[in-house]
């Protein structure tokens, strides 16, 4: 052995040792002589880490659920919400703070700086106020039908650039021309390292916190390139347009936006107090967020929406009759349509059930010993919702794997007796997301828009061959069809000068 390496390979082994022995000894000193819930035998150490899954992981867990435990709805009411006092923490990856990611409201752990970043948002995004971003809704969605009627398709493109465009220009009053936008992939690289870090058990270093100080030659630390390739983008994503903002407004430039009114908020009620930087680094950390991951999760359900249109024709044909009855050809829908048309909304919701943009959901993690039937739950313990699992139970929906905007209607209006997948999709507790009204209203308008005027079909390969559609997603925290339809119809000449009008 090269004695130049010895000692730091005797401290490695005898860290790695001392970590079984703490581990070891608050798993018996935690369990209260109740058995922890059961599962894949775990190895020492590092416990049941190499069962989990590489891929879809929602659908690993879903097996496990059926094997082990209760993976139901309830069980996620009676811990997340109904004791959400002990369960609204959040576990603290390790990547999240090499990356810098973990300004993130969403994924800090219960505190009062969660608390102070959780009412601003509210404060922005509740039901009673969101439809002041209607008419910026109605501009880049409409926006959107126009590109694709050029290009139909580059839909899939067209699709993140609507839900980009619409958040920065909520977000900061800037306009996105196209995809190639500095604010856009910035944003993207942004989200894409969020999502690839927070894949359960793809970074060892996530478990075992003391191997961030390992030298990079050693084995198993490619978390350290990984971490810095992704830093730059979040850095920059939260940083730059929120600094752009500030000169702006002391330019006399800026245009009216979520970090303006943030921004003066602060200015006029805590300037020259000692809060004013923490309350700045709130507002900096939430615009960085919604201009991240507002467009992300949305853009997913969106294009779930088209490849569920594609792959169930009938369905966008009655949607079609709904709009045709009740909104006619004359004009394209708005949020005044929102109460009449019910089965537009139930594709809404089907779309959020079929294919969930965060398959297993965001974790918590209990700040206290528990106890759930029978079984110890110890502090600490990280809980994770499997919401595709939730959304496939077909006990509540018949025929999960169907796309069938019907089980959400009686009488042909919404039956407030199927459980809505938005109590679901949006997380629980006191961790719901704030913006889940204003996503909806968005989701709304684009699907019954996009209806009203197109058809949406597979599209051709390169071949001439009509693409096949399969139900298919990638993996990470946010996920989204691997193939969306490339493919959008003009119904008719009228709905092509509809679209060309609006423009």
């Amino acid at each position: 052995m090269n004695e130049e390496y010895y000692p730091s390979g005797l401290w490695i082994l005898g860290i790695l040792c001392l970590a079984c022995l703490v581990r070891i000894i608050w798993q018996r000193r935690s369990r209260r002589y109740l058995p922890l819930p059961p599962g894949p035998k775990p190895l020492p150490v590092i416990g049941s880490l190499l069962d989990l899954p590489d891929n879809e992981d929602w659908l690993k867990y879903s097996e496990w659920n059926r094997k082990y435990v209760l993976g139901t709805v309830q069980a996620a009411l009676d811990l997340l919400e109904k004791r959400s006092a002990i369960y609204s923490s959040r576990p603290s990856p390790v990547m999240d703070e090499l990356t810098m990611w973990d300004f993130n409201m969403g994924m800090m752990p219960y505190s009062n700086m969660w608390r102070m970043h959780r009412r601003a948002v509210q404060e922005h995004f509740h039901l009673g106020v969101v439809s002041k971003y209607t008419s910026i809704q109605l501009e880049q969605t409409r926006s959107f039908l126009r590109r694709s009627l050029s290009n139909p398709e580059d839909v899939k493109q067209h699709v993140r650039q609507l839900f980009t465009a619409m958040t920065v220009q909520i977000v900061y009053g800037k306009a996105v021309e196209h995809m190639n936008d500095g604010y856009v992939t910035t944003a993207q690289k942004a989200v894409e390292g969020i999502s690839q870090t927070h894949l359960p058990g793809k970074f060892w270093v996530d478990y075992f916190p003391f191997l961030r100080y390992l030298p990079s030659w050693a084995p198993g630390t490619r978390f350290q390139k990984v971490a810095k390739y992704y830093r730059r983008f979040v850095e920059d994503m939260r940083d730059v347009p929120f600094d752009l903002t500030k000169d702006d407004m002391a330019k006399g430039r800026a245009r009216d936006s979520l970090a303006r009114r943030m921004i003066s908020k602060i200015e006029d009620k805590y300037a020259g107090t000692a809060s004013y930087y923490d309350h700045e680094l709130v507002a900096r950390n939430i615009t960085g967020l919604v201009y991240a991951a507002g467009a992300d999760t949305t853009t997913s359900t969106a294009q779930s929406f088209l490849l569920a249109m594609a792959m169930f024709p009938h369905v966008q044909r009655e949607a079609q009759a709904e709009l045709d009855k009740l909104v006619g050809s004359s004009r394209l829908p708005n949020i005044g349509d929102f109460n009449s048309l019910h089965y537009v909304r139930a594709i809404v919701l089907e779309s959020m059930r079929w294919m969930p943009a965060v398959p297993l959901g965001v974790s918590h993690m209990v700040i206290t010993d528990d106890e759930y039937k029978g079984y110890s739950i110890p502090k600490g313990t990280v809980i994770i919702p499997n919401a595709w699992a939730m959304l496939h139970d077909p006990k509540d929906y018949p025929s999960p794997e169907e796309f069938n905007p019907k089980r959400f209607l009686k009488d042909g209006k919404l039956d407030s007796t199927v459980r809505s997948p938005m109590t679901i999709a949006f997380g629980f507790g006191r961790r719901i997301c704030p913006g889940r009204h204003f996503a909806f209203n968005s989701l709304f308008l684009f699907m019954a828009s996009v209806l009203h005027v197109y058809n949406i079909e597979a599209g051709l390969g390169t071949d001439g061959k009509p693409l096949a559609n399969r139900v298919r997603a990638t993996s990470g925290l946010v996920s989204s069809p691997d193939a969306v339809p490339c493919n959008l119809v003009v119904r008719s000449n009228e709905a092509k000068q509809l679209i060309l009008d609006e423009a």
